[in-house]
């Protein structure tokens, strides 16, 4: 005989509680024991390393502190050059877009500088009048009539060249819009004017953009004035008809670029106040190199003083700087120490993505040696007072977790049989609600308050019977209704096909006439007719109504009688259009869903033919 589920059930969770609690009860005892030695044993060793590893610890927050701020730096001049890129790509679409239909754009005139707007090195930008202006200048052995109609279809981007350099000048970056042809003129938006017979074309910016033959920015390079600025162009070629026609794009003055870095550097000496920030280009050439000198650290003073600006960065004695310097130049990122002089000092550099520039800052190792040994003693105080409490309540738990055991085990022999008396009762009365169910009995009704899954299943069972006592209903007055709806739909069908002509036969001889109408529905919008007018006359008519079904089938009848009372009341028999007309004014009337019918109106003089 099998077992019933009460006894299985109360076997399983005897067995699983008397496990349980034997395993708990060894296994506490044991951990306890051997927590107590270990505890003991790695006292010591936290304590041997607390000065080297607060040591390790704080020189690695220091130096992360260091990469992060370089990232963060990198990614802001991402940020900046990222902005210049949408903005040039802007302008090439402009200029595209012009000659894509260069028919629809009026021919406008940008005129050459005047001699007072020329570019004069020994003036400071900053002092000049901040008005920007368009100008246009011809590369040598250019002549300004063989390009005229081009200079005057590129003169429409000038507005957008001048607002471009407006909006520069008003962050102080002293932005040049520029635009160069293949056939030798120059096109800016800036506060100074270029030299005439300027080779714009050998410049840097133009050669870029030519060669790559996709948005692109330059090396950097110097514009030399009353002081010498590094800028930087970023350029994109412009095409009519899928070929090159000139270049179109910003020359930057990195100023800005400058601002950012010195804000980096005021952040690396709230981390040590002994440090200096870099760029380097492509080239490994330093664009921008600051340091706050505090006299703190003469070697570092020493290192920053050798740094020119636009020539290489210099060599140290550490061969691992070299090595790094290399590293910045394929666009690495890294964090590295190296010793000048006998002193430590941390390195750190991050790439600017999608420029091959890279920034990085130099810091002194930072001096943890005292931290590093009150970090050790506070380790060892600590240590000691935390094994005298483990070793005094593991004692006291193992008491504890023998009473408890007793306790347990006393306790699931009890509730063993309650719990399986919970769970299967419900299960029983669950099991003879279906029984009563599956014999026909959907009125049957099974009610649990378990609160659980078994709850859920009798409440399902429940909702299933009642869905299907109405499923059931649901089914046959379906059922009848459909019966119904079918009578009445061919009730209609042979209605409307007895309202149609089926008497073929005429006493003229002359003709023979013949007509048949299939609906695509029960009833449709489809109908023929034919009737004398007069003992000459034969009318007929083939129609189709929009739509399909009843409404169509109600439309095709109203239509039907309209023409045909109007043709047989006509005055004027040869007038048929006027029959049409009036037809078409009636069935316009009261028409509020806006059907409408197609018509063959035809008649035949049957003495003519």
């Amino acid at each position: 005989m099998r077992g019933s589920i009460r006894t299985k059930v109360m076997k399983l969770l005897f067995s699983f509680a008397f496990a349980f609690l034997l395993v708990l009860g060894a296994g506490s005892l044991y951990f306890m024991e051997q927590g107590t030695d270990f505890a003991s044993r790695y006292a010591a060793e936290i304590s041997d390393q607390a000065i080297d590893n607060s040591s390790d610890i704080i020189i690695a927050m220091r130096q992360e502190e260091l990469l992060s701020i370089v990232k963060k730096t990198a990614g802001d001049i991402r940020g900046f050059t990222e902005g210049v890129r949408r903005d040039v790509h802007l302008l090439t679409l402009e200029m595209e877009r012009i000659w894509a239909d260069p028919a629809g754009y009026q021919r406008t005139v940008v005129t050459p500088a005047r001699e007072d707007q020329l570019f004069d090195e020994t003036v400071d930008v900053d002092t000049l009048d901040q008005t920007v202006f368009s100008f246009i200048t011809y590369a040598p052995g250019v002549d300004p009539a063989s390009v005229q109609e081009e200079v005057a279809v590129t003169s429409n981007i000038q507005d957008f060249l001048v607002a471009f350099a407006e909006q520069a000048q008003m962050s102080r970056s002293h932005n040049t819009s520029v635009l160069g042809t293949k056939s030798g003129f120059l096109m800016k938006g800036d506060l100074v004017a270029s030299p005439p017979d300027l080779e714009f074309r050998n410049s840097v910016w133009y050669r870029t953009a030519m060669e790559k033959g996709e948005l692109s920015f330059s090396p950097v390079y110097r514009i030399q004035g009353q002081k010498i600025t590094a800028a930087v162009a970023c350029t994109e070629p412009y095409r009519r008809n899928g070929e090159i026609i000139g270049v179109i794009g910003f020359g930057l003055g990195l100023n800005n670029l400058e601002k950012l870095m010195r804000d980096s550097l005021a952040t690396i000496n709230e981390v040590n106040p002994n440090g200096f920030n870099f760029m380097l280009d492509e080239q490994g050439r330093v664009i921008f190199c600051q340091h706050i000198e505090s006299g703190d650290d003469k070697v570092l003073d020493d290192i920053f003083g050798r740094i020119k600006k636009f020539e290489p960065f210099p060599s140290l004695e550490d061969p691992a700087f070299a090595e790094a310097v290399e590293d910045m130049k394929k666009g690495g990122t890294k964090l590295l120490g190296f010793e000048q002089q006998g002193q430590r000092y941390t390195l750190t550099y991050a790439p600017v993505e999608g420029m091959n520039w890279s920034v990085g800052a130099v810091i002194p190792m930072p001096n943890v040696d005292a931290e590093a040994e009150k970090n050790r003693l506070q380790i060892q105080s600590l240590t000691d007072n935390s094994i005298q409490d483990l070793t005094a309540g593991m004692r006291r738990g193992s008491l504890y977790i023998l009473l408890l055991t007793l306790l347990l085990a006393s306790f699931g022999v009890y509730s063993s049989r309650k719990l399986s008396n919970r769970l299967v009762n419900p299960l029983l009365e669950l099991r003879e609600g279906v029984k009563e169910i599956a014999t026909g009995n959907l009125d049957r009704k099974i009610a649990l308050n378990t609160d659980d899954e078994i709850e859920e299943v009798a409440d399902a069972i429940n909702a299933m019977t009642i869905d299907l006592k109405a499923y059931i209903d649901n089914i046959s007055r379906i059922t009848a209704e459909k019966e119904r709806i079918a009578m009445e739909l061919n009730l209609a069908r042979d209605i409307q096909a007895g309202g149609l002509p089926h008497d073929f036969q005429f006493p003229c001889k002359k003709f023979e006439l013949y007509a048949t109408m299939d609906t695509a529905r029960e009833v449709g919008g489809d109908f023929y007719d034919f009737y004398m007018l007069d003992e000459n006359h034969l009318a007929v008519t083939i129609a189709d109504v929009s739509g399909k079904g009843v409404p169509a089938a109600l439309f095709t009848m109203r239509s039907r009688t309209i023409l045909k009372n109007l043709a047989m009341m006509s005055a004027f028999p040869d007038d048929y259009a006027a029959v049409v007309t009036l037809s078409n004014q009636q069935l316009c009337e009261n028409n509020e869903e806006d059907m409408f019918v197609t018509v063959f109106f035809g008649v035949l003089d049957i003495r003519s033919g």
